[in-house]
Order: structure tokens, then C-alpha cells, then sequence
């Protein structure tokens, strides 16, 4: 519980002061940065019975501060900014002259962070109890799960959308560190079980720190505070907004960490997720049993990673079992949880999914031993889910790799100068400009003089290649064979690549641009479709911001053959309403002399295929039904590949079909639920696209194509509708009615003072 704080304890030094007729400014300003300073302290128990009871220490701590009390005005520097431009790789020192204008030595502490933002500072006692080493491993078990709600499938697809939304706009995540401090309460009996240890704490929070490095999250542990109650302590879990909303510290720049007992309650820890709750609500943070800790015993802390995981953004791996979402990740495979608690690397509970399934995720529930890792594609959910929704954590100060000072601490002497080294250094950063802050705390707790500090970086992308040329071999003439080819960015900054260009259409990629960041790499899907039998040979010409290699020419060949499997067709394009039904049909023909064994695979949900396997006997043909139903689909454009397999080789069909309304802008009953532009189609396109639209109430609505600088080129729509389905088109004209240029054009459409954009390619 908080304490009332009484001024008796006061009363003495206050009499001193006033027989010493200390100014009263004075008092105010030191009464002032004792409260500030010590809030955390004054709500511990324990203290405030030591404090409050110990005149001398009520003296003592009066007297320091009156000695060594220095106001703002004492203490000056020589400049209040650094800006300095270097070439990735070099390193230069900075010197900043601190005046002591005092007749008193000045010590000071010398803070350096990534950003602009100081928090106050916040004193914390390191008590607590040691445990008794325990035999067993205590966590997460088949009877101690994680407790933390599941988000339901709406809230699951909303925050997909809006981590790829983030993905697309980040230029480098990678600088992006994020400090998330945690203000720890630990709750225990009044007998003292439960009462954690600061090593122990501390422990656990380096276990954090080992677990999330290289995904650009660090752990720190602000404060540390003990209560002793005993319903708190064994009702944790049914209690959880009561206790939070007494002891949580401000939500918004730091993560609630709260230790009791909760094993009686089925589970060992849970978190909300951050879309679960307002960012600051007391009801964020994470609860751990006591018992979870890394203890001297040979404990590890993965359930404390779990639920910062969770706290962070992410789910379960085995939320929806066996579905394409799962747990909102692309590169976490699926994982049914009827399979759970197995170490094996081999285990697929998800066959028709791909990958195995990720038993050595924080996010599962395996055994302790068997988990250590989290995924690029979770490092990259958690930082999107820490921008839309935890915005108060990117405040949070960060020490920079790129700017370091020789002495955290010195003495400036009386009425004297003391010069500070700052040296900038280039070589673990890329291109790009870095801001941060120096930040000089007298001895006293007035004074705090911050110099901003900016590093300019002229770093360069370079172009790696695997190998200088490429040979595909030998195809089936009609079959896709395709090599994949390794692109990496040995340079420094950004690698941006806005083009392939082939000089024949037999070889081609599906990929149109590139943004390679600095030492990553890509894996490009090069294609190979040869039209008649022989040589082919060509070139691919890859354009790129590398100022010494702005094209790259890479030699392609490779040999058509002749195959005795063929199809009627590779490509499938059908346009249909929703909640209506197709049938095509594929030949499959075998013109050599010997029986061709073939399989059909896909992973589209909207497509049937009847004889998806069989044997086509020499000169034989076979014909493969394909169904498309439109049954529950939304309206816009969908796509996929189904791959005919086979003992001559691999086939690939492209699949398209487009979910429309009836007629142009023809209303139909049902109404939708939200405003939604889907993409155009086709895109890229030549020389005419559609656009389909969902209003879910009346209103203006306005539609125009502007090129990328920002002029108008045509008004598609501008009028008054009626909630429904729409669908535009655009032949690729202006407003005079003149073919415009290829290029990349914005869609903007805005209904009732809300924006959608997007981009199309139009290619000629």
C-alpha cells in the first residue's frame, strides 16, 4: 500500500534553515528535487519506517544537498550543438569546454542517448530475498500454460494490414533500437516467500536481453519495488486490475513487470497484447510466477521472454492451428496444438502447409531447453506493433553506437575548465543522418544541460553478385524452370534497385524493384520458358543506385527441349460475381511414346480440380477440370499457381480471377462494412485497369489519378453515392483524352474526408 507522508520529520531541519535564515527560494527549490527524485522511494515501505525514524539521516541528506547545490547558470559549455559529416568508415573526436563558474568543484555524470527525449530519474531499492534452490524446472508445462487472451480473427487480420502497411514505409527497422524499460513489482507474502532478490531481477532481465539480441530490442530494469500482501500474492490472477492499477508505473515509456504467486491458477505468466488495451492503461505489462526466474538453481527465464513477446505483439505460433494466418507471421510456419511439448525437429502438424513446425519458437509451448529463437518475420511484427500501438517505448533513451565518450564521469574544478573528448565514429553505422543527445547531471539534481548532437554519414550501396553469368540448362520447351540468384549489398547504405531489363522474353523475373539493405542479401526467382527447341540465349540488365556499377549486364542461356507432355493452356484468366461458379478445362497431352505419371498441387481455397493425379498413357491425352467458386469471397482480384508435376518435368498454371460487381457501378443488396479500395487490375497494366470500391454509407466520392509528382491527371469520379460496390476504369488517358507516358501513377480516392492511395503501373 502507499503511504501518507507526514511533515513531522521535517520540523527540525525546517528550524535550522530558518535559524540560519537560508533563503526561502532556496528551501523551495531543494524541497522541490528531494520529491522529485525520490517519489519511488517514498512509496516503499520499509524505507519510509527507516527514513522517517533516523533524524541523522534526515541531516545528513539536508546537508548535502546544501553543499554541493549548483543552479543551471554554474555550469556552461562551450556549444549546445554537434553536427559533424563523416565518410562511412572514418572517425574524428569533438572537444567540448565545461566551465565550472563556482567557487566549488563540480563533478558530473555524462549520459549519451539516441534521442531527444530525458526522462526523470527514479530511485529504486535493491532488496529482497533469496529462494532456497529449487530441484525441478518451473514454467510453462502441459499443466502451467500461458494465460494471455488469444486476439480474435478481425483483430488478427487488422494487425497484419498494418504491419505490412509499416513494412512498406520503413527505410532501415534495423536503426530503430528500442529500450524498454521495466519498472519490476514484486508482490510477496508477508512471511517473505516470494520476495525476489535484485540478482535475481537482474538475472532475468539479462535473460531478456540474450534472448531478443539481434532482433534491436534492449531490456532495462528502471525501478524495483516490494509489497507485501498476502491476497495479492495468492490471488494474483483473479485480482490482476486491482493490484495493477496500485502499482503500475507510468504505461505509456515502460513495461510493468509484476512476480506472485500464480502457478494455483493453471498458468505461469501472461501479458495483453498491445492492441489489447490503450496504450496507457494499467492493465499492460507482464505477470510471472515468482518461481519462473533463472534462480542459482540452473533455471532459465523463457517464460518472462514469452510474455514480453506477447507484451511486444506477438502470438502464439499455434494460434489458428492449421491455417494460412496463423499467428500473423509469414515465417512461422503453422502448428496444429494438438502437437505441442515435442522437441523434434521433424514434426508437421500442418502437412498441407509448408515448413515444419517451430518447436524451438519462444512463442510455442515446448520444453525450455528446446526454445531459442525468435523470427525475422516476428522481429519485424514486433516493431510495427510497438510504432501503431506502444509509441512511448520509441521515446525512451538508447545509448548510440555511433558517438562515445572516454569518461562517463569527471570533475570540473573550481572557477576552472575541463575539456571532453566526443569522438564520432563511422564505421558500425550506414548512410544516413543519426541524431542523439549528451546530456551533462551536475552532482545536485537542479542542474541538466543537454548539447544535441548530429552525425551525417555519406555512406554507398555496392552490388554483389554470386556468380558473373547464368546457366539454366536444359528445359522443356513450354515447362518454367527457374534458378534462383543471389543479389547482396556489400556497400554501406541502402542498395535500391529499380529495374531488370531483359533483352528477349524467354528469361524473366516477377520482381520489378529492390531495397537491399546494407551486408543482407536477396534470393531472385530467375525464369526460364523456351518456346521451341535450341539455344537461347540473352542478357539481364539490373539498374541500381551503385554510383561505379549503375548497370549490371549478367549473360543467360540456356537449352530448349523438346517435351512429350503439353498443355492447352498456362495462363487462366474468369471474371464472376460473387457467390457464382466455373468450370475450365485443361488438356493434358502425352505425344511421346512412353505413359507420363502426373500431380496436380495447389493452395488455393476458391479452386477444385477434378483428376488431380493419374497416368496419361503415350499419345493419350487427359482432361483436368478446374472449379472456381466465388462462394463468402469479397470483391477485388485474386491469384494463384497450381503446379503440375510430373516424370517429364514441372508445369506451372497462373491462375486469376476477379470478384465483381454485376455491372458498372451497379448497386447490389448487400451492404459493405468498411470503406476499402482494392488494388487495380490488372497491375501493371495496358492499356486500361479497374478499380473496385466498397462504401459502406452514402457520400462524395472522389477519384483521381496524379503522377508522382503530385499534378492531376485525371478525375475519375466525383459525385454524390450510395452505399454499395462500384468498380472504374481507366484507360491509361488525361483529362484531355491523350495516352499519357508509362510510368507510375497514384490512385487517390477520398469518401467523406477519408483517404485511400495507391499505386499503379502502367506499362507499354
Amino acid at each position: 500500500m502507499k503511504n501518507i507522508i507526514s511533515l513531522e520529520p521535517f520540523e527540525k531541519p525546517i528550524a535550522q534553515i530558518k535559524k540560519f535564515k537560508i533563503p526561502l527560494l532556496f528551501v523551495g527549490k531543494f524541497v522541490y528535487s528531494v520529491a522529485i527524485n525520490c517519489i519511488s522511494l517514498l512509496n516503499q515501505e520499509n524505507f519510509n519506517s527507516f527514513f522517517f525514524t533516523h533524524k541523522v539521516y534526515q541531516r545528513v541528506l539536508l546537508i548535502v544537498f546544501l553543499s554541493c547545490f549548483v543552479s543551471a547558470n554554474d555550469i556552461t559549455v562551450s556549444q549546445d550543438t554537434l553536427m559533424q559529416t563523416l565518410t562511412y568508415g572514418e572517425t574524428i573526436d569533438r572537444t567540448i569546454t565545461i566551465t565550472n563558474n563556482t567557487s566549488n568543484d563540480v563533478g558530473l555524470t555524462i549520459t549519451l542517448v539516441d534521442q531527444t527525449w530525458i526522462p526523470l530519474g527514479r530511485l529504486a531499492p535493491f532488496g529482497g530475498f533469496e529462494l532456497e534452490d529449487e530441484t525441478t524446472s518451473l514454467g510453462f508445462s502441459p499443466d502451467l500454460t500461458c494465460g494471455t487472451p488469444d486476439p480474435t480473427s478481425e483483430e488478427l487480420l487488422i494487425t497484419i494490414d498494418q504491419v505490412e502497411r509499416w513494412l512498406e514505409q520503413q527505410d532501415r527497422s534495423s536503426r530503430n533500437i528500442i529500450n524498454v524499460q521495466i519498472a519490476w513489482h514484486v508482490i510477496h507474502a508477508v512471511n517473505g516467500v516470494g520476495s525476489l532478490s535484485y540478482n535475481q531481477i537482474a538475472e532475468q532481465v539479462t535473460w531478456l536481453n540474450n534472448a531478443f539480441a539481434g532482433h534491436d530490442f534492449v531490456f532495462t530494469l528502471a525501478s524495483v519495488d516490494y509489497t507485501a500482501n498476502d491476497n495479492w500474492f495468492t490471488n494474483m490472477y483473479s485480482l490482476d486490475s486491482q493490484v495493477k492499477s496500485q502499482l503500475y508505473i507510468d504505461p505509456y515509456h515502460y513495461m510493468n513487470v509484476y512476480t506472485a504467486s500464480i502457478f494455483s491458477e493453471g498458468v505461469a505468466g501472461y501479458a495483453y497484447l498491445p492492441n489489447q488495451w490503450p496504450e496507457g492503461s494499467y492493465n499492460h505489462g507482464i505477470v510471472l510466477d515468482y518461481r519462473t526466474l533463472p534462480y542459482a538453481g540452473g533455471y532459465d527465464g523463457d517464460t518472462a521472454t514469452h510474455e514480453a513477446g506477447h507484451y511486444l505483439g506477438l502470438n502464439h505460433t499455434f494460434l489458428g492451428n492449421c491455417t494460412v494466418t496463423n499467428d500473423g507471421v509469414e515465417d512461422t510456419p503453422a502448428h496444429h496444438e494438438d502437437y505441442l511439448w515435442q522437441c523434434n525437429n521433424n514434426l508437421d502438424s500442418c502437412i498441407d502447409l509448408p515448413g515444419n513446425d517451430p518447436v524451438h519458437n519462444y512463442m510455442t509451448y515446448t520444453s525450455n531447453s528446446c526454445q531459442w529463437e525468435f523470427t525475422l518475420g516476428q522481429k519485424d511484427r514486433m516493431h510495427a506493433m510497438i510504432s501503431q500501438y506502444r509509441p512511448g517505448l520509441l521515446e525512451n533513451p538508447v545509448a548510440p553506437l555511433w558517438m562515445t565518450v572516454a569518461d562517463e564521469a569527471v570533475t570540473v574544478p573550481a572557477n576552472g575548465t575541463f575539456d571532453i573528448d566526443f569522438t564520432f565514429d563511422a564505421t558500425n553505422t550506414f548512410g544516413g543522418t543519426y541524431y542523439g543527445d549528451a546530456i551533462f547531471t551536475a552532482d545536485s539534481l537542479d542542474t541538466s544541460i543537454t548539447v544535441s548532437a548530429t552525425l551525417n554519414v555519406n555512406g554507398f550501396p555496392e552490388i554483389g553478385l554470386e556468380t558473373a553469368s547464368i546457366l539454366f540448362g536444359d528445359a522443356f520447351v513450354s515447362d518454367t524452370s527457374f534458378i534462383r540468384f543471389e543479389i547482396t549489398n556489400v556497400g554501406s547504405d541502402d542498395l535500391e534497385i529499380s529495374s531488370f531489363e531483359f533483352d528477349n522474353n524467354y528469361f524473366y523475373t516477377d520482381v520489378t524493384t529492390l531495397s537491399i539493405e546494407p551486408s543482407e542479401s536477396y534470393d531472385l526467382n530467375l525464369y526460364f520458358i523456351p518456346d521451341s527447341i535450341g539455344l537461347f540465349v540473352g542478357n539481364m540488365t539490373i539498374y541500381s543506385n551503385d554510383e561505379t556499377d549503375q548497370e549490371v549486364t549478367v549473360p543467360l542461356n540456356g537449352e530448349g527441349v523438346l517435351s512429350p507432355l503439353s498443355l492447352s493452356f498456362s495462363a487462366l484468366s474468369d471474371t464472376l460475381a460473387p457467390n457464382s461458379y466455373s468450370a475450365h478445362i485443361l488438356t493434358i497431352t502425352n505425344t511421346g511414346n512412353e505413359s507420363i505419371d502426373y500431380e496436380i498441387t495447389h493452395e488455393i481455397d476458391w479452386l477444385t480440380i477434378d483428376n488431380e493425379s493419374g497416368t496419361i498413357p503415350a499419345t493419350n491425352t487427359q482432361l483436368v477440370q478446374m472449379n472456381i467458386n466465388t462462394l463468402f469471397m469479397n470483391y477485388g482480384e485474386y491469384s494463384g499457381d497450381i503446379i503440375i508435376s510430373s516424370n517429364v518435368g514441372q508445369f506451372l498454371v497462373e491462375i486469376t480471377v476477379v470478384v465483381a460487381a454485376l455491372a458498372t457501378e451497379n448497386e447490389v443488396p448487400d451492404i459493405p462494412q468498411t470503406f476499402k479500395v482494392h488494388e487495380n487490375f490488372p497491375n501493371p497494366f495496358n492499356p486500361i485497369t479497374r478499380i473496385y470500391i466498397e462504401v459502406p454509407q452514402q457520400g462524395s466520392l472522389s477519384i483521381q489519378v496524379h503522377d508522382v509528382s503530385g499534378r492531376l491527371i485525371k478525375v475519375l469520379s466525383s459525385k454524390h453515392v450510395k452505399p454499395g460496390y462500384y468498380d472504374f476504369i481507366w484507360a491509361g488517358k488525361n483529362e484531355l483524352g491523350e495516352s499519357v507516358a508509362s510510368g507510375v501513377y497514384i490512385l487517390y480516392v477520398q469518401l467523406n474526408g477519408r483517404y485511400r492511395s495507391q499505386k499503379m503501373l502502367l506499362v507499354k
